[in-house]
């Protein structure tokens, strides 16, 4: 039985996230009102909640390519934290996050 290969994550930043009801970046753990994605590139969608998450993560470069590298995020949540929307995410498209506790950001 083959497996498919997991996908480590670590992330940077980007800006193609509308986020409404935000003064600055929120808190930690802080629930966010509404987090909103139209057709934004998957990898920019993933950076952008790592960075409202408050993760230092680096991208695996097989993210940017094929079949990754085409598709686009459109979602809307309300009321959850970013790293519940990260999370969310990531298993929406089959990929992981692990932390590395020798590292410090997370992949």
């Amino acid at each position: 039985m083959r497996r498919s290969p997991i996908i480590f994550i670590v992330i940077a930043v980007a800006s193609f996230l509308r986020v409404n009801a935000w003064a600055a970046s929120p808190a930690k753990d802080e629930v966010i009102p509404l987090i909103e994605m139209d057709n934004v590139p998957l990898t920019d969608a993933i950076r952008q909640i790592a960075r409202q998450a408050h993760l230092n993560i680096l991208l695996d470069p097989r993210l940017s390519a094929a079949p990754f590298d085409r598709m686009t995020v459109s979602i809307r949540w309300e009321n959850v934290t970013a790293r519940e929307a990260l999370v969310a995410l990531l298993d929406n498209y089959g990929l992981v996050m692990v932390d590395s506790p020798r590292a410090t950001p997370s992949r």
